[in-house]
Formats: C-alpha cells, sequence, structure tokens
C-alpha cells in the first residue's frame, strides 16, 4: 500500500473503534533506539525511516514530529503523502500533546497501543488528557490490524560473551546490582531496556538489524535472578553458563503473570523510560520504586578490561578505514564509478576482514556532496549518488565487535574545495580539538562541555542542531546513556565513562562537515580545589588536513595533530600492504 492508502486504512478502524487522533510511534515493548521490523509500525506507516518521529494522525490531518537530525530526509521520505513534517526542535514548535490538546475538543478520543509506549512517556500524555476532558484509549494496536505482512517477533541467536572481554562475571555483576538494590531499599528490581540484561548477564543478540541485543527482561530479587527470554533463542553452551550462574530461564511472555503475583507488599525498582506502560500496570499493585536503573551507572563507567580491549579495536577499526579510504582514493583516481551505496559496502567488507567483527554498529552514513548536509543520512537505491572527484564526502560509521563498539567520522576532499568549505571544516575540527584537550573539574555535565566545544563556531556565527557527542557501550548500543555531551544532558561526567565528541557545520543543498573522536574520561589531576578530568582520545584514524585553513586554526592544535599522526602511523603501519602504507604516510604527513 501507498501511504495515503495505509492512512485511509488507519482512519477507518480509528472510526470503527470511535479514536479521533491516534499516536504512532517506532517504540516497542522495551523503548530502545532501534526496534525489530515487527515494530517499526511508523516507518511502515510513513515511509521516514529514521531512529527518530511519530506520527500523529486525525479524521482529516496527519504529521511527523522529529528532530533536527531528521528534518532533510523526512522532507524527502515525506513528500508526495499528506503527512506533514513538524520540526519538533524549531523554536515555537507544539510538541505533540500540546498540540493535540489545541486540535481536540473535550469527549473526544487519544488512541495509543500501551503495550509499546513508555511509561514515563503514557502517563504525561494520560494525566494530560484527562486534565483537558480527553480521553485516552491505550489498548488499541490498530497497526496490527492493518499491517497485513507485518514482521513476526524476532528469534535471533543469543551468544555468550566471555568473561576476558566482559572483565567480570555474571556472579559479579549480579552482586554488584544486589548492593546497590539493597543502599535503595529495594527488594526486586525489573531490568526493561535489552541492553542492560545483555550486559549484566554477559551475553549479545541478534534480533535486532545492527544492534547486538536480544528481546529479554531480567528480574532479579534477593534471592533469585530469572531471564525471560525465548527458549529457542538459546544455544546449549548459553544454557549451560546461565546454570552454572544460577540464573532461572523463563519464556518471554511470562514476565507478565509472574509480575502480577508480585506481593504487594514487595518494593519493585522500575525505570518508567525503560518499561511499557501496559507492563507497569501489571505491577501497580506492589510498591514501585521509579528511578534511574542501577544497570544504567554500572555499565557507562567501563572497567579496565573493557577500555584494553576498546583500545584494540578501535586501532583494528581505523586499520580498516584506511584500507576503504585508499581503496575509494584509487578507485576515483582510475575513473572507477563508485556510489555511496558501493562505498558503504566496501567499508563494511573492510571491517568484517577484521577479528571479533559481528556487524556495524549502525546504519552508515555516506553523505557526498550535499547528501552530507543530511546530518543522518541513510543511502539507498533511489537516493544514491555517484562520487566524483569533487566536492567533499562526509563517512560517519562503526562496527560492532566482540571487543568493543566503534563510531568514527571523517569529512574527506574529493577534489578542489571552496573556501567556506574549507572555514567550515577547519572551525568543526576546532572545536572538537577544543573539547578533546580540554580538562574540566569533576561534577562537570555535558551541558556544560557541550559550551565549551561550540564557541569557535559560534564566534564565526555557525552552530549545529544536535548533541555534541553520546555515551558508546562495551559491544552495546552505539548510543548508550546516561553520559552525553548537549545542552539539555545535565549528568556528570564520570572517570571510566567512553563519549563520542563529533560537532559538525551543515548547509543544505550544499554539504555537510562532520568529524568525530571517541574518548575516556581519565584523571588529569588533584589539587586543594578537587579532581580535574581529562578526556584520552582513543580513535586513531587519520583526521584530513587538505582542508584546514591554517589561518582559523590555532598553534596548539596544529601541534597536537602533528603529534597525533606520528602516533598514528606507528599504530597502524605493521597491519598495512604497502599501497596503504603510501596513503597513510601521505595522509599523516605534517603540516
Amino acid at each position: 500500500m501507498q501511504t495515503d492508502q495505509k492512512l485511509a486504512s488507519l482512519r477507518a478502524v480509528m472510526a470503527a473503534e470511535n479514536i479521533d487522533a491516534y499516536i504512532v510511534s517506532n517504540a516497542d515493548p522495551h523503548q530502545n533506539e532501534y526496534a525489530a521490523d515487527r515494530w517499526k509500525s511508523r516507518a511502515w506507516l510513513s515511509d521516514m525511516h529514521g531512529s527518530n518521529g511519530t506520527v500523529v494522525v486525525t479524521k482529516d490531518w496527519a504529521g511527523l514530529w522529529t528532530d533536527s537530525r531528521y528534518y532533510e530526509a523526512a522532507e524527502l521520505e515525506l513528500a508526495g503523502s499528506e503527512i506533514e513534517l513538524v520540526r519538533m526542535n524549531d523554536i515555537g514548535v507544539l510538541d505533540i500533546l500540546t498540540w493535540l490538546k489545541s486540535n481536540l475538543t473535550e469527549g473526544q478520543t487519544v488512541g495509543f497501543n500501551g503495550a509499546d509506549t513508555g511509561l514515563r512517556q503514557a502517563r504525561e500524555w494520560v494525566k494530560s488528557f484527562q486534565q483537558a476532558q480527553i480521553k485516552t484509549n491505550t489498548q488499541l494496536d490498530l497497526i496490527e490490524r492493518i499491517w497485513e505482512d507485518r514482521p513476526a517477533p524476532p528469534q535471533g541467536e543469543l551468544f555468550i560473551v566471555d568473561d576476558s572481554y566482559a572483565g567480570k562475571s555474571i556472579e559479579e555483576k549480579v552482586n554488584e546490582v544486589r548492593d546497590k538494590m539493597n543502599e535503595q531499599g529495594v527488594e526486586a528490581y525489573l531490568l526493561g531496556r535489552t541492553d542492560e540484561s545483555c550486559w549484566l548477564l554477559n551475553f549479545r543478540g541478534t534480533d535486532i538489524k545492527d544492534s547486538p541485543t536480544t528481546y529479554c527482561y531480567t528480574l532479579i530479587t534477593e534471592a533469585a535472578v530469572t531471564f525471560y527470554v525465548d527458549p529457542g533463542k538459546l544455544t546449549s553452551t548459553s544454557k549451560q553458563k546461565f546454570q552454572t550462574a544460577g540464573i532461572t530461564i523463563k519464556n518471554y511472555d511470562a514476565i507478565v503473570e509472574d509480575l502480577t503475583v508480585l506481593h504487594p507488599s514487595q518494593r519493585l525498582l522500575i525505570a518508567p523510560n525503560h518499561i511499557s506502560y501496559q507492563l507497569a500496570e501489571a505491577v501497580k499493585h506492589c510498591t514501585c520504586i521509579e528511578s534511574r536503573p542501577i544497570v544504567t551507572d554500572l555499565k557507562s563507567i567501563k572497567n579496565e578490561t573493557e577500555v584494553r580491549h576498546l583500545k584494540q579495536v578501535l586501532i583494528d577499526d581505523a586499520t580498516a578505514m584506511v584500507k576503504f579510504f585508499t581503496w575509494l582514493h584509487a578507485g576515483i583516481k582510475r575513473g572507477e564509478k563508485i556510489t555511496e551505496l558501493s562505498a558503504s559496502h566496501k567499508l563494511e567488507s573492510f571491517r568484517a576482514e577484521m577479528t571479533g567483527f559481528r556487524h556495524v554498529s549502525f546504519e552508515s552514513i555516506m553523505g557526498y556532496a550535499s547528501d552530507g548536509a543530511i546530518v543522518h543520512y541513510a543511502v539507498d537505491e533511489t537516493s544514491d549518488k555517484v562520487i566524483l572527484p569533487e566536492n567533499i564526502f562526509l563517512i560517519d560509521s562503526g562496527g560492532n565487535f566482540l571487543h568493543g563498539t566503534t563510531d568514527t567520522t571523517r569529512t574527506i576532499p574529493m577534489g578542489e574545495s571552496s573556501q567556506q568549505q574549507k572555514n567550515d571544516y577547519t572551525l568543526v575540527l576546532h572545536s572538537m580539538l577544543d573539547l578533546l584537550t580540554v580538562e574540566f573539574a569533576e561534577g562537570a555535565t555535558g551541558a556544560q562541555l557541550d559550551g565549551i566545544c561550540r564557541q569557535a563556531m559560534w564566534k564565526h556565527g555557525r552552530n549545529f542542531k544536535h548533541g555534541t557527542g553520546h555515551g558508546v557501550g562495551f559491544g552495546l548500543e552505539v548510543h548508550e546513556g546516561p553520559q552525553g555531551i548537549s545542552g539539555k544532558n545535565l549528568e556528570e561526567m564520570k572517570l571510566g565513562m567512553i563519549t563520542t565528541v563529533e560537532p559538525g557545520c551543515y548547509r543544505p543543498g550544499e554539504h555537510g562537515i562532520r568529524i568525530e573522536n571517541m574518548v575516556h574520561t581519565v584523571l588529569s589531576k588533584e589539587t586543594e580545589f578537587g579532581r580535574f578530568f581529562k578526556f584520552e582520545n582513543l580513535t586513531f584514524c587519520p583526521i584530513n588536513t587538505d582542508l584546514i585553513e591554517r589561518s582559523i586554526l590555532p598553534q596548539q592544535h596544529i601541534d597536537w595533530l602533528n603529534a597525533y599522526h606520528a602516533e598514528i602511523l606507528v599504530k597502524l603501519s605493521p597491519s598495512l600492504n604497502e599501497e596503504e602504507q603510501a596513503w597513510l604516510k601521505h595522509e599523516c604527513r605534517a603540516i
């Protein structure tokens, strides 16, 4: 069906159920950032495929709310349909809740699927609509009724991560969690997000494309740890590992019944952002303690073993990228036809040669020329562009390995560059190195660090609308909290956290620039004023210097780049052939 046909079918079932407005997202029962195909309801309905976006449908209007990362892509994907793009990050734009209250009248009904909507979000909607005398129906999955070939729940195999990679055994992690439970005075703790269970029980999964998780829950009490997962996903090895660690295995769907029979006096810890509204209804008879998940904080601090492996995986990943860049430049020079899509496939093939590679950590962003201005551009057969020996090329990609997760962005010239491109590039690099080399007091937040990074760009009248950086998991999600570097993130940057630094500059219809390294928060010094932290650089992929306008880049940054490239030559050259070494040596020449 075409989008407008899908909307017509949805409106028909809405009318049959007396629903005046229906909210459709890509949310799954665990509020994962990326969902399996079965739960990509918004993507199916709208044909907008970015990770962020929510559609609201009424009897005579449809709109899609998304953030600034997807403005350009959404405009293209929504073209030709009746769905209007709502730019949710723009000043003065109404959010979904406010828009619905402004456009519905008392007695009308808003519907959404409570089985897939997060508790915090759903509760806010229900309460606010109730105050406005607007009814809600949270029991309806109307997309299920009209999506005739909807995919079944995934049945990907689960595999164990050896303790030599994880750095801690299942038993050690469970004990850490129970210690935190005791500190908080809770007797049971429900792990809602799938990556939390992956971390706790030292496994990874294959249920979601380009994501290392499995659809599951874990319930921890003082006496037991129960793992809820479809048994067909378990190998004999994983079963044995869990049994040895004292883990009880139950079917995925058994979680609802087990929660309903918890004793009412049981103090149960749940995370409102990591549990569905429907599942929360199953435990409303308990004494629910709503707080941030314990595992979020524990897994954000990487142990020494994880950091050691991450350092190696970023060397492996950089080696794959250098092989790719050598291939790319040689092919363009020979006049071969290389496109964004073929380049994406080739880069993945080089990563696949590296030991421990599982899959890409997200869909690679291959933004040539104007496509680089689409922050989360996703190339396909329709949008694919031939890469010419001109303009610039933005490449944002990463890999998920047994020994870590990577995320690197580089912007490279494919021919002669304009002065504007050089100025934009240099200011992005200036901003990135300002933050990469800063020292900051213990307790500094992501919002404070974000402002430091933007100073050079603001001074020259430039800005970018996405965050400056995000946490990265260990062989887990490429976007991992709680930390992040953005104006809205008030989380403290703590020792052991792994984070990206990735400022950018985008000119729609012309070009996009972004440069990104991963960093490790370490101790810098301790004085009578307290402890001070800094970032240890982890990424060793060369940063192009042909695009630099030297007059606006401080000498200390030039010195840093020269030392950085000298280190790259030492780290990467032994793994490269003669042609690749020659390319790397040229790219790492001193400036």
